[in-house]
């Protein structure tokens, strides 16, 4: 701010400012509510809902049943895979044990032994074929267990099947609830965005522009907060359609704007230098000559080190002037001389009667 607005009218705006952020604020939390005690428009979506009734039951219960199998065939495979180690640990012991044996027969030559002999190599045989029969047991069941297994992913590609049929209507009905979720707060939003528009524009010099100026503030969370999280995608056609749209909308403002500032300010130029000078703010003209800008035509003031800047090269309006009384140069918006306290041409004026 200038350094030539009062202190309390410094605090007035900020306070100003505070009184627009509560409104919105409290606003805000009573929209919340609202939105929160409202029915629900729809239900939760699931992809569920789209398969046959009874058919996913029936998939869940193949599933669980082959599972089931699996489980069983398994504990049954692990039973007869440590039946046939253990075969094969007893074959191979027993072997051992012969061949031993046989060693120790052929260094005595013993031959009252043979009748032992054979009693042994039976034994062997006899181990030998429960081996055999203990692996082709195990391999029986593991043949058993990769059947079980392959009967649980049918069956379990068989639900995936009933899902991948009943999504392309799923996602329908996840996009029409979108789009419902969507319409029903563009419609309270909608109305909000369109008083906020209205109070920018009409409402600015008002003496309640705090509050104008709060439901602004409400007006955007509103659709920025729970409009635009909640716009439909459609592959990011829906989105881009829209933005586009309020690019354009918000272009046409802005270049009428534009064009009527630049048509005032012409037919600002046009008129007197008095004229322009008195028309404008005593408060916006110190503002911007402090910020060195031309309080007529908004342009920078040119300044050079050996000339004194009294006009505007582009506009041609006064921006200082001597003191008719003690003749010290002053801001031709002076009301009061800074050096001896008479009245200045400012003074003079439709200004005159806010001093």
């Amino acid at each position: 701010m200038s350094k030539s607005t009062r202190r309390p009218q410094k605090i007035y705006a900020v306070v100003m400012w505070v009184l627009s952020v509560i409104f919105a604020g409290i606003l805000i939390g009573l929209g919340s509510l609202i939105i929160k005690d409202l029915p629900k428009i729809d239900k939760t979506v699931t992809v569920e809902q789209f398969i046959g009734e009874g058919q996913l039951a029936d998939a869940n219960r193949t599933i669980e049943f082959t599972q089931a199998m699996v489980g069983g065939v398994e504990a049954e495979r692990d039973i007869l895979g440590r039946a046939a180690v253990a075969a094969t640990e007893d074959y191979r012991a027993a072997q051992d044990s012969l061949n031993n044996w046989l060693n120790a027969r052929t260094a005595t030559e013993a031959s009252a032994q043979n009748p032992a002999v054979i009693a042994r190599t039976q034994q062997v045989e006899e181990l030998r074929s429960a081996e055999r029969a203990a692996l082709r047991e195990l391999e029986q069941a593991n043949k058993k267990l990769a059947d079980a297994r392959r009967e649980a992913g049918d069956a379990t590609a068989a639900r995936a099947d009933l899902f991948t049929q009943a999504r392309p209507a799923y996602n329908a009905a996840r996009q029409g609830q979108a789009l419902r979720v969507f319409l029903y707060r563009l419609m309270l939003t909608l109305p909000l965005l369109v008083i906020a528009g209205w109070a920018a524009m009409k409402k600015r010099d008002s003496s309640y522009w705090p509050l104008y100026r709060g439901f602004i503030l409400f007006a955007l969370f509103a659709f920025f907060v729970e409009l635009v999280p909640y716009l439909p995608s459609y592959g990011g056609y829906v989105r881009y359609t829209v933005g586009l749209i309020v690019v354009l909308i918000s272009g046409h403002f802005i270049i009428r704007a534009m064009q009527s500032y630049l048509t005032r300010k012409q037919m600002e130029e046009s008129r007197s230098e008095g004229e322009r000078r008195q028309s404008i703010e005593y408060e916006t003209a110190l503002k911007k000559i402090a910020a060195k800008t031309c309080p007529g035509c908004d342009r920078a003031i040119i300044e050079r080190d050996d000339v004194e800047t009294d006009f505007c090269v582009h506009c041609g309006i006064r921006l200082k002037e001597k003191c008719g009384s003690c003749g010290e140069r002053n801001i031709s918006f002076h009301r009061y001389c800074l050096c001896c306290g008479e009245e200045t041409a400012a003074i003079t004026g439709p200004e005159a009667e806010r001093v």
